[in-house]
């Protein structure tokens, strides 16, 4: 279902909604995951070119991420969830974001039939918006010399995107999700143009933190894999304030060992409940990776350890 905001773009789901009341417009495709700055410059040219042509600008994009869908589990995890990902193109000023599922239907479908229904017939595409390496269609014959072959017979332009880069460096999804496993939150942050962040609704946990006096928000990620893993100097984000924090991403070994990962954020100097409130967690600075310890006394003292180093960094990170 859309959004039903005025000043909200719409959010569908499935390609086919809204379909009847669709107008002409400039359509952005690909995975966008993380949405970095190089994404970022592709919706931000989108936008400008469909106020300019005073028509739509559209985002496509899927979920799971078709790597993902042809590869489970064998590949990287994905860097946003794709509520996170949603949400923050629907910030960038777009008319509409498609998110929708890529399955076996849609992979099955012909790079032909993908331009002539969805392209052309369903989404109304005037100007296409794409990476170099697009690729769509059963097998993944469709490139970007087929949609410029296609385009002036069925009526639509195709724009390839400009690589962009820092400090020398291609803006690539692959080098977030490597930065992410590697610990380097600075790295990832450069090329995501912010910090890395994960959201979720607070649930109740095995209240262990709070029986130590060191409390815990714990979210709920829904099953999620992650590319970053163990503890985190952090911001957590409530009603727009940034509240320092220690943030734990992992399985617990020493207390229950989940089969999948969980995150902690101990808010420093706060004290207000936060059950069943979405927060969103930056990290920013890995202190180490998540290892097992003997007894919960010895987990006790490490993490009274990683609060104090957390309290430290950023104690050091103020303006002078």
């Amino acid at each position: 279902m859309p959004t039903l905001s005025a000043e909200s773009p719409a959010i569908y789901h499935r390609i086919h909604r809204g379909q009847q009341d669709r107008s002409p417009g400039l359509l952005a495709i690909g995975s966008f995951d993380g949405v970095h700055l190089g994404h970022q410059a592709i919706i931000g040219d989108l936008v400008e070119q469909a106020r300019q042509l005073n028509c739509c600008a559209r985002v496509l994009t899927f979920y799971p991420r078709p790597a993902e869908f042809f590869a489970p589990g064998k590949t990287l995890p994905g860097i946003m969830g794709w509520r996170e990902k949603v949400e923050f193109i629907a910030s960038l000023g777009v008319d509409e974001v498609l998110c929708v599922p890529f399955n076996r239907r849609l992979s099955q479908l012909p790079a032909e039939k993908f331009i002539k229904d969805i392209l052309v017939e369903q989404l109304r595409a005037r100007r296409l918006i794409v990476g170099a390496d697009f690729n769509f269609g059963r097998d993944r014959l469709g490139s970007v010399a087929m949609l410029q072959e296609w385009g002036p017979q069925l009526g639509f332009e195709v724009q390839v995107a400009q690589t962009v880069a820092v400090q020398g460096e291609r803006v690539s999804s692959t080098a977030i999700r490597k930065a992410l496993v590697a610990g380097e939150m600075d790295h990832a942050s450069r090329l995501l143009g912010r910090p890395y962040s994960l959201s979720g609704r607070v649930v109740r946990g095995a209240q262990l933190g709070r029986q130590w006096g060191i409390p815990t928000a714990n979210l709920n990620l829904k099953g999620r894999r992650l590319c970053a893993a163990g503890v985190f100097v952090g911001n957590a984000l409530v009603d727009s304030v940034r509240i320092p924090a220690a943030i734990n991403i992992g399985h617990r070994p020493a207390v229950d060992s989940l089969p999948r990962p969980v995150l902690e954020a101990h808010l420093l100097d706060f004290n207000a409940d936060l059950y069943g409130k979405r927060l969103e967690v930056e990290l920013l600075h890995k202190i180490r990776d998540e290892v097992a310890f003997d007894s919960l006394e010895l987990l006790r003292k490490q993490i009274e350890t990683d609060v104090k180093t957390a309290r430290q960094w950023h104690a050091a990170s103020l303006p002078e």
